[in-house]
């Protein structure tokens, strides 16, 4: 089975809104979101809310939507497509997405929080920048197709949380969704035969 990296900036046309910040209200809870930490209730707004920046000018808010705070953010379809065949523990959080003027552009858009990471990464054969002993990022990434076996269609990686992965059983549930879903952007993994 392959698996694809998604890019959580990515904006594949000028007039999709770019969100450069987390739900208001969430405050020092935010980092959860980001690194794959499960919110417990209570710590989620129930209005949660993202406001576009007039620092960006596109208004229009496709399925996948890009953001500066590296999280994984989409629509409804596409939302129901990981949760049809994924099998690892995810947060679903409702969002609206406010425009530049304040008003609501949409309530019909999750935040994906796949809980914990998963250790799929072939180490020695993916490139990876230490610092201290510490992951700075991963320049080139690798799967060992022994520890892919276990992993669910949805995930964040071990060596960098603010990574997401999904498996193609997860993009064949997208291929079915009408009209096409936009800013679906991704790198296909590598996966030595070996």
């Amino acid at each position: 089975m392959k698996y694809y990296l998604f890019k959580t900036l990515a904006q594949t046309r000028p007039e999709f809104c770019v969100l450069l910040d987390f739900p208001e209200a969430m405050g020092v809870k935010s980092w959860k979101l980001g690194d794959g930490v499960e919110l417990q209730e209570g710590e989620y707004p129930q209005d949660a809310k993202i406001f576009m920046s007039d620092e960006e000018p596109g208004i229009e808010i496709p399925d996948l939507v890009p953001n500066t705070v590296r999280l994984l953010i989409v629509s409804k379809p596409l939302k129901d497509g990981m949760e049809a065949v994924n099998r690892g523990p995810v947060q679903y959080l409702p969002l609206s997405i406010y425009n530049h003027k304040k008003r609501l552009a949409s309530s019909d858009y999750f935040i994906v929080n796949p809980l914990g990471t998963v250790d799929v990464l072939d180490t020695s054969a993916s490139e990876i920048e230490y610092l201290d002993g510490q992951v700075v990022r991963v320049l080139k990434h690798v799967l060992d197709r022994k520890k892919i076996a276990h992993a669910p269609d949805l995930f964040r990686l071990k060596e960098a949380p603010d990574s997401y992965v999904v498996s193609e059983r997860v993009l064949d549930e997208w291929r079915k969704i009408a009209p096409k879903p936009t800013n679906i952007t991704f790198f296909v993994l590598d996966v030595p035969a070996t």
